[in-house]
């Protein structure tokens, strides 16, 4: 079964991530994931990005890569101004689709919650 589950950033943790991460750090990151491609914790240190925040992130990254090429991670991303994002999962119910989404380094650190989950039929 599918799962698509949309989460909220946390308003003060996205702040945050404004005023902490340089604008050219969210392209290069971009730029890493369509490569399939991880971006080094010191790639991101380098570009001025606070060491702490930026394991988060390079293990965010990780994370959602391993997903990926699991097969658990169909699809996902952030929603335009960067509230919210959706993710679709591949899981047996809607409990490990939860646990997928909570083993994110990025919600573990509490910059995104599950706002609601909805098993889905792809139809097209």
């Amino acid at each position: 079964m599918r799962y698509v589950i949309i989460s909220r950033m946390d308003p003060e943790k996205s702040s945050r991530l404004r005023d902490e991460m340089p604008a050219s750090a969210f392209q290069f990151i971009n730029d890493k994931v369509k490569e399939k491609k991880v971006p080094a914790l010191q790639e991101l240190t380098g570009m001025g990005v606070v060491p702490g925040l930026a394991q988060i992130l390079a293990d965010h990254v990780q994370h959602l890569t391993e997903l990926t090429a699991n097969g658990k991670l169909i699809s996902g991303g952030p929603c335009d101004g960067f509230q919210d994002a959706i993710n679709i999962f591949e899981a047996q119910s809607d409990a490990e689709a939860r646990a997928l989404h909570d083993a994110d380094p990025i919600v573990k650190a509490g910059f995104m919650s599950i706002q609601q989950v909805f098993c889905w039929h792809q139809v097209f």
